[in-house]
């Protein structure tokens, strides 16, 4: 299951207090097992020295043992031994230079001697190695375990100073992760906010591209797609990101599981669900419904097909969801606001009548012009190549036409805009032939050409004209009723 994205660096941030006690006791523990228990080298250096000593006081000397000196020879050993290796292995000296010292000769109890003072005698040696064994050992344990625990310090400091290094990268990266965040997050204010504003406009078109811009904006997807209504099937109207090599269908028909569940149920799929993510068939990463909150009409689907996997998380699907009800619901109204303007007679901005209209006046005109025996053309006018202009430049050029048609127009003329692009018009001339529809489409070319600003002077405008009704004149000069003639005066 996917996680929460704001609880992800919290969980990625090591313990760090846990991490310095463990290397505290696995740094005790290693000095711990570094401590030598006993060294085997002692015993072969005293056994080798003591070998020497004998061999000499045999071969050299008189082979007593060593009784007659002062200091014994043997002191040097258990010495020697006890401060550079410690109490145990002094003592383990005192002990065979105590087996040496007896195995060699003993000294017999004179005359003079009493048991105690005898034996005494013999022990006094072995006793006085032993005691400085001791002494002498335990200042050099001493030693050593002050070593041992100054270098357990120095690896534990050394472990706790590598912890706190490791911990401030980490602390580093994810301080260097959340700026670039916060930068992230200041700027989708504003690119939302512009979005926004296009999102809130009153055309279908521009509704659906402020629906990608806000997308794009809020999660960040590197692809994303949407995808309208048409009879039993979804078709793709806008993408973003898609590649030539990419393989996304541009269709789903109604027996699709996609579209059954995004059309069908209403419904947002997203590859974190392993059920999902076989509706989904690589399709994309997360889909959701165009439908809008007040009715429940589903009218197209928003689908993202790839983005980073860390803004993958439950937010940002909650945050889809809303995204989709959110432009469902504007572009619902866009459509009505459409609806509307194409079933309208007349435009209240620029006052003239509506394309719908225009068939039904056509008809209306040509029966009146037929009973009261008036001639009526059409003039057409147009601009052509609009497709490679930039919005601002259409804008200016329909700007244009259309006052230049408001302003050329006679009290009697009806001017129809064909379509909403605002580049094409039908000007109805009641009581007017050709030759006057030619007159009035040449005047109305070069009022356009007058408000057009100087980097638009070169802009193709064409008028064609025709007749809705034209009198039999003929018929007229036979003997039948005189019809209108142009320029004769109002019938």
């Amino acid at each position: 299951m996917i996680e929460h994205g704001d609880e992800q660096p919290a969980t990625d941030q090591p313990d760090l207090e846990a991490e310095l006690e463990a290397a505290e006791a696995e740094a005790a523990a290693a000095g711990s097992a570094a401590r030598p228990r006993f060294r085997g080298n002692a015993l072969a250096e005293i056994v080798g020295f003591l070998a020497l000593l004998v061999g000499i006081d045999l071969l050299l000397l008189d082979g007593n043992g060593y009784w007659s000196w002062q200091p014994h020879p043997f002191w040097i050993l258990v010495v020697f031994v006890a401060t550079q290796y410690g109490s145990r292995e002094g003592l383990m000296a005192a002990g065979f230079s105590a087996v040496a010292l007896f195995a060699g000769h003993v000294p017999e109890q004179r005359l003079s001697q009493d048991l105690y003072a005898w034996l005494f005698e013999l022990a006094r040696l072995p006793l006085m190695w032993a005691v400085s064994a001791v002494l002498l050992g335990e200042l050099r344990m001493r030693q050593i375990r002050e070593r041992d625990n100054l270098r357990g310090d120095l690896e534990a400091a050394r472990t706790r100073a590598g912890t706190i290094a490791a911990a401030y990268e980490s602390l580093n990266e994810t301080k260097s992760q959340l700026e670039v965040r916060v930068a992230g997050q200041l700027r989708t204010v504003v690119s939302m906010y512009t979005a926004a504003r296009a999102v809130e406009s009153m055309e279908p078109a521009q509704v659906l591209t402020g629906a990608i811009d806000n997308v794009k904006a809020v999660i960040n997807p590197q692809k994303c797609s949407i995808y309208l209504l048409a009879g039993d099937e979804l078709e793709a109207a806008i993408q973003s990101g898609w590649h030539r090599r990419d393989r996304y269908k541009r269709n789903f028909r109604a027996d699709q599981p996609l579209f059954q569940e995004v059309i069908g149920r209403a419904r947002v799929v997203c590859v974190s669900d392993p059920a999902d993510q076989e509706i989904l068939a690589g399709q994309g990463i997360v889909a959701g419904p165009l439908v809008n909150p007040d009715t429940g009409e589903v009218r197209g689907m928003i689908k993202i097909e790839d983005m980073g996997f860390l803004d993958l998380n439950l937010s940002t699907v909650e945050i889809f969801r809303v995204l989709c009800e959110w432009v469902g619901a504007f572009y619902a109204n866009a459509q009505r606001y459409r609806q509307g303007q194409l079933e309208r007679a007349l435009d209240v901005e620029t006052q003239l009548y509506a394309g719908t209209f225009f068939p039904r006046m056509e008809q209306l005109l040509r029966a009146i012009a037929e009973r009261a025996r008036f001639p009526v053309a059409v003039v057409s006018i147009a601009v052509a190549d609009q497709a490679g202009r930039e919005r601002t430049q259409r804008a200016v050029i329909a700007g244009s036409l259309s006052a230049a048609v408001q302003a050329s127009l006679r009290d009697t003329d009806l001017a129809f805009e064909r379509d909403d692009s605002g580049h094409h018009f039908d000007i109805v001339l009641p009581l007017a032939g050709p030759s006057q529809a030619e007159q009035v489409g040449r005047r109305l070319c070069a009022a356009f050409r007058e408000r057009l600003p100087t980097e638009l002077d070169g802009v193709d405008v064409a008028f064609d004209t025709r007749a809705i009704h034209e009198p039999d004149y003929a018929a007229a000069a036979a003997g039948g009723p005189a019809p209108f003639r142009p320029g004769m005066g109002r019938p």
